[in-house]
Order: structure tokens, then sequence, then C-alpha cells
């Protein structure tokens, strides 16, 4: 090859690359560049946070140059107010959002998409309650609410309504907004440094007790007890009655006495009230924000059901429930139909754990107590020993879990009803079951009770599905004042210590034996 085709191929070879690289500087120049936004989206945000911004054509919403705009300063203050609802706004990094942003495009970007983040996290918290806090206890099935939040949020902002917004997610009942009342006074009592503590005594009653302790009793009474001016001289007559007062809010027996139980709840320190109250709030957040008109509530550790017309209670049954090592669960459910003189066929845990121990020390055992075999299954055949007693009203649930009768009925005289392996036994079953075929607590009665005459299974139709809901509140707002119960499950324990360390629990029992 002579030198000129060589020189020649040379300088072919750098047009080529010269070619190429102009080639690929252009390619570079038609990528596009991702804004602040879409790299802070990108960069920090779940699909309902993308989906806001979507909504929004990609636009900031809380921030200017300048940082949070006064949109975003309401914002901040609607995560705050998250204390009002009993929860921590440090969840909603509210001191990270205060803080000041640097003046760049690109920080003030990830501080809107900060923002919107906190703030559809406490929507979702308000609308369905914390979800971590939901899956602490696994016999926990109650109905969430789906609403799209990102997309309401989006029409809040355009609107102006965000206050609005958030107000709409926050449970309807009378009850929370009683609590929510209850939590800032008890809060408030304890940032003036609580009640105080009364010293440990032999149990008196007021009219022994002297001047000073009186005096004492009736001031720490008088922080929850209206009826108590702390500023007039106290009175035996006015602390008695008030100890009573207490003792059947606490669901003692109310003789007046004073006594090692009653001391030890009125020592429980306003701050505990405060945690109380804060939790079953969150366990208020789980249910339908807006119930049926017509239900059923199991309120379990108060052992009382109570069916509700609105507001207005149209029968109210002292129930018998779970034990604590056989919980009964929380969930919503239907009634699906009465059945008159109920077979009970045994669960398997029960048969296991009991009835089959029974028999094999005494063979007898089965003959005794009207119960067979069929397919492996223990059976107990209808008839004054049967455990469902006369009537069953059944409910769909996957806990196998339902109301019923019982021939024990002097077991509705204890007070604490805590007795059953899951299931519910109610005193006023008849009551129930005829608002169950009728719509009234008396018009069914007589049709029941001609079914329970026939002493044979009898299967009646419901006038209607009827919501039934098994809940656990051991603080409920009530006539005589807020009400306590104790925690009998653990619940508001583990419920606590989840809320105010985020650490995880023991859960309580999933698919108990019921009976």
């Amino acid at each position: 090859m002579s030198f000129g085709s060589v020189r020649f191929a040379a300088m072919g070879f750098a047009v080529a690359l010269l070619l190429a690289q102009a080639s690929a500087v252009g390619a570079l120049a038609q990528t596009p560049v991702a804004s602040p936004m879409e790299k802070a989206i990108a960069a920090g945000a779940g699909t309902t946070v993308t989906a806001f911004y979507a909504a929004r054509s990609g636009k900031t919403a809380w921030t200017d140059e300048r940082g949070l705009n006064v949109d975003g300063q309401f914002a901040l203050g609607v995560l705050r107010a998250s204390a009002d609802e009993g929860i921590d706004p440090a969840r909603y990094r509210v001191d990270e959002l205060a803080a000041p942003v640097a003046g760049n495009e690109q920080a003030l970007a990830a501080r809107d998409v900060l923002m919107t983040s906190a703030l559809l996290r406490y929507a979702a918290d308000l609308l369905n309650g914390r979800p971590e806090l939901r899956a602490i206890d696994r016999d926990v099935d109650l109905p969430r609410d789906n609403r799209d939040l990102a997309s309401g949020l989006a029409k809040a902002v355009a609107g102006r309504e965000v206050g609005g917004f958030f107000r709409g997610l926050i449970p309807e009942s009378n009850d929370y907004a009683q609590l929510k009342a209850m939590l800032a006074r008890y809060r408030e009592i304890d940032a003036k440094g609580g009640w105080g503590v009364l010293p440990p005594s032999r149990p008196f009653h007021a009219n022994a007790a002297d001047a000073a302790l009186l005096g004492a009793l009736k001031l720490r009474l008088s922080f929850e007890d209206a009826a108590l001016d702390p500023a007039l001289p106290a009175s035996a007559d006015e602390v008695d009655a008030a100890i009573q007062r207490f003792q059947r809010r606490n669901d003692m027996d109310a003789d007046g006495l004073v006594g090692a139980k009653t001391l030890e709840m009125l020592n429980v320190a306003a701050s505990e009230r405060a945690l109380e109250v804060a939790a079953n709030m969150e366990r208020l957040r789980w249910l339908p924000h807006r119930l049926e008109a017509v239900r059923v509530v199991v309120n379990v550790p108060d052992a009382r059901l109570t069916i509700l017309e609105g507001d207005k209670a149209v029968l109210s049954s002292a129930v018998i429930v779970g034990k604590p090592r056989t919980p009964s669960p929380i969930f919503r459910a239907e009634v699906t139909q009465v059945i008159a003189n109920p077979p009970w066929n045994v669960p398997a845990a029960i048969a296991r754990g009991e009835i089959l121990p029974r028999v094999a020390r005494d063979p007898g055992y089965l003959a005794r107590h009207n119960m067979i075999i069929v397919n492996g299954q223990v059976r107990q055949l209808p008839g004054a020993k049967n455990a469902l007693g006369e009537l069953k009203v059944d409910l769909n649930n996957r806990f196998s879990v339902y109301l019923h009768d019982t021939p024990s009925r002097g077991l509705f005289d204890r007070r604490r009803r805590f007795l059953s392996h899951g299931c519910v036994r109610v005193a006023q079953i008849f009551p129930l079951a005829s608002y169950a075929l009728t719509g009234d607590t008396t018009a069914g009665i007589a049709q029941l009770v001609a079914a329970v005459a026939t002493t044979g299974t009898v299967h009646l139709p419901v006038k209607a599905p009827i919501p039934v809901y098994v809940i656990y509140a051991t603080v409920f707002p009530s006539a005589d004042g807020l009400q306590f119960r104790s925690d009998i499950y653990g619940r508001d324990r583990r419920l606590i210590a989840a809320m105010t360390a985020g650490r995880q629990f023991a859960r309580a029992g999933e698919n108990c034996p019921r009976g």
C-alpha cells in the first residue's frame, strides 16, 4: 500500500470517529433531564405519593422558593395536631419538616415530597388506624376503608380544604369525640403535676376518716367528678357518695369502702389514664367511621352486649366472654340465622383437651352429657344439658364465634364473666333473637318459644342481616362519666407499649377453640 493510501485511510478513520462522537453527544442532548421534583418523587415516594403528584401534574404543593408556603405551614399544623388524636407527631417527622430548608431547588422539592408522604401517612392512620398496631394481635378482623387518599388530598389542596379533608377522616362517633376531650383533660392534669398519691392505709369509710384524709380524698375525686367542688369543705356524706360513683365507674362493688383495690385505682396517675384513653381511641379508628344505624355491639372487657339504633340502646344484656387464655376476638360479622335447640359440634381443640380425656377416665361421660361421636367429631345433642342452651344466634366470621344461650345462667350474676372458650353467652338471648327475627325485642318471643317447644333443631331466618361488632373497649364514656375496665387480655398493655416504644410483643391467640 502506498503512503498516500495509508494517509487517506487514516483520515477516513478520524472523520468516522468524529462523526460517532458527535452522534453520541447529540443523543445525550436529546435525553430528557429529570426535574428536581421528578428526582425527589423517584427517590422517596411510594405509590400514593406518586399518585398525588400525578394528579397535580408534578407541581409542588407545600413549598416555594423560601421553604414551606402558606399551605405547607398549615399542613405542618395539621400534623402537629395529631397529638390531639393520641398519636405521637414524631411519627410524621414534624421537626424535620419544620426545620429551615436550603434554598436550592432540589432541597425544596425533597421537602415538598416529605410533607406529602407525612400527610398521606397521617391520613391513612386516621382512616384505618396504624397498620403495625392492628397487627399486634392476630385475632383482629375488621373491615378497612379503601378510599383514594392521594386523590382526596390533591383535591383538598386544589380547593383549599386540607383542614376539612383531615376532619373527614376522624371517626364520627360520640364515643371518639368524648375520649378525645378526656385525653386533653388528663394531659392537662398531668402537665399541672397530676393528682398526687393517697397514702396506704387500712380499709375505711369516709365517715371514719379525719379531716385531712377526707379533704385529700375529695380533692382527688374532684378531678374526675364534676359534682364535687374542691374549694368547699369536705363532708363525709358527699365523699362517700363520690367514692361509690368512682367505684361504679371502675367496675367495683359500690360499697364506699376505700380498700386496697379502690386505693389502687385512685392512685393510677393521670398520665397512665391518658395512655389508656389514647389506646382506646386507636382501636376506635379500626372500626368503620360511620357505623350502621342498627347494630349489635359486644364490649368484651365490660362483658356486655347492646343493641343500638343510632345512639339509643334498645337492649342491654350481660354476657359471658372468653377466658384470658381463650380470648374472644375483635371482629365484625352479621347475624345469619337463629337456631332453636341447636346441637353443639364440639371444636376439635376442646374435644382433644377436655372431652376425650374425660371419656378415657369415664366411659359413661358421653352418655350422661347427651353426647355422640359423628365422623370423628364430638357432638352434644339438643337438650337441657346442651352447652349452647335453647338458642343460638349464628354469625359469619372466620373465628367460628357466635352468640348463644347457656344452661348455667347463674354465671351471669358474677361481676367477672370471662369464662368461655371465646364465644359469647347472652343473658337476654330471647330478646336478642327476637330482634334478629323481627326488628323488635318482644315481637318474636312467641315464635321462639314455639320453636324451642318442638325439642327439635329449628333454623329460623332473620329479618335482615344485622351487623355485630365484638370490640375491646377498656375506656368508654357513659351518662355516669368515663368508665374504666380491666385489661383482661393484655391488649392495652401491648398496644400502649407499641405506641410509646415501637417494640414488638407476643400476639393474642388466633383461631382459639370456641365455646
